[in-house]
């Protein structure tokens, strides 16, 4: 059956019956879900809001698939990516304590694995462009430096002295951490726009 891609409104608007309210805001789900049929356009909704009661992120299309298909392998279901009506159950009996919660949501992505954190750090619209930029300054690599520039994104870190000091990076080996130099960049770029890394 071939996919269709549906469209969700702002969960802040909605309740589910079966959901823990939770106090304060409601965790924001994506605009864009997979679905291959009408009743799992339904069910998606109801599903996502489950698994951010659970803990998971699933605040974009790319963190909201990670979580289902976390879910539906390590409670057997199987893995394909849709919160559909099988994964539904699963969450509503582990909501409703039918059954033991058997997982917790996946740890933070490793500091290896660079790319996630770039992409879990930017905003979605300049997701790709950050990511494309850091692959040709460092190819990805949180170590790289050279008699000016440091980390990911090379950061120069003698004419961005004064600003780097207000965000707590006195020295140009904190920005050989990934997170670190993940921070400043975006700060760059907020303050620059992509100026600072135009060739």
């Amino acid at each position: 059956m071939r996919a269709a891609i549906i469209t969700v409104a702002c969960l802040s608007a909605f309740t589910f019956p079966g959901v823990p309210a939770q106090a304060g805001s409601v965790p924001a789900v994506p605009a864009v879900l997979p679905a291959t049929s009408a009743r799992e356009a339904q069910t998606a909704p109801t599903a996502l809001q489950m698994l951010a009661s659970f803990g998971y992120s699933v605040g974009t299309p790319a963190r909201a698939a990670r979580a289902v298909r976390h879910w539906q392998r390590v409670n057997g279901l199987t893995v394909d990516g849709i919160a559909g009506p099988q994964t539904l159950a699963s969450l509503t009996a582990a909501s409703a304590g039918a059954v033991a919660v058997r997982v917790t949501p996946p740890a933070p992505a490793p500091q290896t694995d660079v790319e996630s954190l770039i992409r879990a750090a930017w905003p979605d619209d300049s997701e790709n462009e950050a990511v494309r930029i850091a692959t040709r300054e460092s190819r990805l690599q949180p170590g790289a430096r050279n008699a000016c520039c440091f980390g990911l994104f090379q950061i120069h870190f003698a004419a961005h002295r004064a600003w780097l000091a207000g965000m707590g990076v006195t020295s140009s080996v904190q920005l050989l951490d990934a997170q670190t130099n993940i921070a400043a960049a975006l700060a760059l770029y907020q303050a620059a726009g992509w100026a600072p890394w135009t060739l």
